[in-house]
């Protein structure tokens, strides 16, 4: 990536942080992701989904967590290997016990079982109506993704309000595009 991508990918992701910061518990209020999810799930069926626990004013996951264990779906959230600095995600219950990686953010222990998602539900620091998402900028998820294409296909649902829709996002080769855009008004489908 040149610089200039990089350093127009890191003002994006700035401006975009501090403005969920000021926004988030506005839009909060309005979030009917539980709702518009709904239709994905009745179309994909039972499976296993990857989700996550929001981190620094993310779009909160609470309603739709309630709404596929109702529905009996198994979740499992994000984990991040120290090792290989690769994501895994690992059963979770929200009776279960977690603990902090080293960014500050809650994941299931070690001992819990690694689980193999069908779809996984994505944070957005940012996104385009093309399918690309802006991150923290670690490419977890990228690498993530990748891997799972590679082997099976995996359902890739971007979650974010929608003031993060960025028109001209830049995009790196090793971005990988998501299938679906979730925010708390609309699901919508990348073609």
């Amino acid at each position: 990536m040149n610089t200039n991508n990089k350093s127009e990918k890191q003002n994006i992701r700035k401006f975009l942080i501090d403005r969920r910061n000021e926004l988030s518990s506005e839009y909060e209020e309005r979030n009917n992701s539980h709702i518009h999810i709904s239709t994905l799930l009745e179309n994909i069926g039972k499976c296993k989904i990857g989700s996550y626990l929001p981190f620094r004013n993310e779009i909160s996951t609470k309603l739709i967590h309630e709404l596929l264990f109702s529905l009996g779906f198994e979740i499992s959230l994000p984990c991040i290997n120290d090792k290989d600095q690769n994501m895994i995600f690992r059963n979770w219950n929200p009776k279960d016990d977690l603990e902090e990686n080293k960014y500050g953010i809650l994941q299931p222990k070690e001992d819990i079982i690694e689980d193999q998602p069908e779809m996984i539900i994505v944070p957005l620091v940012g996104f385009s109506m093309l399918g690309y998402r802006l991150g923290y900028g670690g490419g977890y998820y990228d690498r993530f993704i990748d891997a799972k294409n590679k082997a099976d296909k995996i359902i890739t649902v971007g979650f974010g309000y929608t003031f993060q829709e960025v028109n001209n996002l830049p995009i790196e080769s090793h971005d990988q595009k998501l299938n679906w855009i979730l925010t708390e008004k609309y699901l919508y489908k990348i073609t």
